[in-house]
């Protein structure tokens, strides 16, 4: 695949946008021919956009975006917080506060980029897995 295919959806910033992000995380990779990352892509999505949630608020809409590359899948959720996320210490009593160390153990990479929204300064949270051969480039590629 010498293109890169990619999708943008906007979702409402309320505590369905993460199962609402599954879905579209889930359906999309599978018409990608992508079945291969979806479960991680789901619960990576899921703790991104719910953090995005909890930190934006009901003030504000989120840009779920998905790209195919050549060599990973990277998705990424925009919101309109200046407030970036801080992966801290997770102590054992603590009830939340471990999902950026998914992304961080699950994800290729990941970063946070800043991202101009029409009210200000916002941000974009971004991982990427790996994108495994299709089928046709492994048997012509070997």
């Amino acid at each position: 695949m010498a293109e890169a295919l990619s999708a943008r959806f906007d979702l409402p910033a309320d505590p369905r946008a993460a199962s609402r992000a599954r879905r579209l995380v889930t359906e999309l990779l599978a018409a990608w021919g992508r079945p291969e990352t979806v479960e991680v892509a789901q619960l990576l999505v899921s703790e991104v956009v719910t953090n995005a949630v909890r930190f934006v608020g009901a003030r504000a809409a989120l840009c779920l975006t998905l790209s195919l590359r050549n060599d990973r899948i990277r998705i990424a959720v925009d919101d309109g917080s200046s407030l970036w996320p801080v992966l801290k210490p997770a102590h054992d009593d603590d009830e939340s506060g471990r999902g950026l160390h998914l992304v961080a153990a699950l994800a290729m990479q990941w970063g946070v980029v800043e991202v101009p929204d029409t009210r200000g300064s916002g941000k974009q949270v971004w991982f990427d897995l790996p994108r495994q051969q299709d089928p046709i480039e492994a048997v012509c590629g070997s």
